[in-house]
C-alpha cells in the first residue's frame, strides 16, 4: 500500500511512503503510522483520508495495492 500525506504530517513522516504490512480499513493504518512514529498521534487523529475515488469513512474497506492520501486538517488565511 502506497501512503502519500501531506502538511504538517510530514513532520513525522516521509511524503510517500510504502507500508508491506496488510491494512484492511483507517483503524489499522492508523495503527501501522502510529508504529512508524507516534508522535504524530495527536495530528493523526483528526486527519482525512481518501483513495482514487475520493474521501473514505471508517466503514471503507482497503483494496490490494492501492494508494491512500492522508490529508491534516487544514487552516484558512
Amino acid at each position: 500500500m502506497r501512503i502519500f500525506v501531506y502538511a504538517g504530517l510530514k513532520d513525522y513522516f516521509l511524503a510517500e511512503f510504502e507500508l508491506t504490512e496488510e491494512v484492511l480499513n483507517i483503524e489499522q493504518l492508523k495503527a501501522c503510522m502510529l508504529a512508524i512514529n507516534d508522535q504524530a498521534a495527536k495530528l493523526l487523529v483528526a486527519c482525512r483520508f481518501a483513495v482514487e475515488e475520493g474521501f473514505i469513512d471508517n466503514t471503507y474497506i482497503f483494496k490490494a495495492h492501492e494508494t491512500v492520501i492522508v490529508v491534516p486538517p487544514s487552516s484558512g488565511g
